[in-house]
């Protein structure tokens, strides 16, 4: 598996999770939006897995995080749980030296 692969699978996991989450709480993903100020477009990208890696991040994660009413470590606790889940291994990459 190619790294930019294993990219889109975290980010189709992450999208995994967030949609998890919204659902424990019953909240539509134009609610959830609107209390993130995610754009739509945005929100729904990330939930189907497919925005970039470089169009979302920590900010984003807080937010959606904050109006699940959630600690940002639960929203990605569960990301990991589905990452698990397919068996796409963390830490990968080579660390800098």
């Amino acid at each position: 598996m190619t790294e930019k692969d294993e990219m889109r699978l975290h980010v189709r996991c992450f999208g995994k999770a967030v949609v998890h989450e919204r659902e424990e709480v019953r909240m539509s993903r134009q609610e959830l939006a609107k209390r993130s100020g995610i754009p739509l477009p945005l929100l729904t990208r990330i939930e189907n897995g497919t925005a970039s890696s470089s169009s979302f991040g920590l900010d984003e994660i807080c937010k959606i995080s904050e109006a699940v009413k959630l600690h940002p470590y639960m929203l990605m606790a569960t990301y990991e749980r589905f990452v698990k889940e397919l068996g796409v291994e963390f830490g990968t990459r080579k660390k800098p030296k």
